[in-house]
């Protein structure tokens, strides 16, 4: 299985949450609890939407708060993650949850032809490994104990 079927089975009705460069970290934040999500993709209006960078939930946590910046006046361009990773839909998962892990980070947009198509969290990547080995070890069970012959 690819990334492209793990966005079209798994993550159907995934909205990408996107935000100017512009915005304020605090803009970020109340867009973070509204959407219920931990990154945002910041894309620059001027340049057809391209992705100049991600805002994450941690971003705001250790490159606000601490060094005591107002959020309301701090733009994201100064505290968001520019060049970008981004992973080919034609990946599989596992190599998504690679990058992710030597790269230290836990989302990952998943861009086409220079266009955002998805974005990917550990947290949906473990769920979806998980299911899968939910089902194999189910098929195993069914074929060694023979609870699935004949049906």
């Amino acid at each position: 299985m690819i990334i492209q079927d793990v966005l079209e089975k798994v993550l159907i009705n995934q909205r990408l949450v996107i935000i100017g460069h512009r915005s304020s970290a605090f803009d970020a934040a109340v867009s973070m609890f509204k959407n219920k999500c931990g990154a945002l993709l910041v894309c620059d209006s001027n340049n057809n939407n391209d992705l100049v960078g991600i805002i994450t939930e941690r971003d705001i946590t250790f490159k606000v708060i601490p060094k005591n910046l107002n959020p309301k006046t701090t733009e994201i361009s100064k505290i968001m993650t520019k060049n970008v990773e981004t992973i080919s839909p034609k990946k599989t998962p596992i190599d998504a949850i690679h990058v992710m892990r030597s790269r230290g980070f836990r989302h990952l947009p998943v861009i086409e032809k220079k266009k955002i198509i998805g974005i990917l969290s550990m947290r949906d990547l473990y769920d979806y490994a998980n299911n899968e080995l939910q089902d194999s070890l189910k098929k195993h069970q069914e074929f060694m104990f023979g609870t699935g012959y004949g049906s």
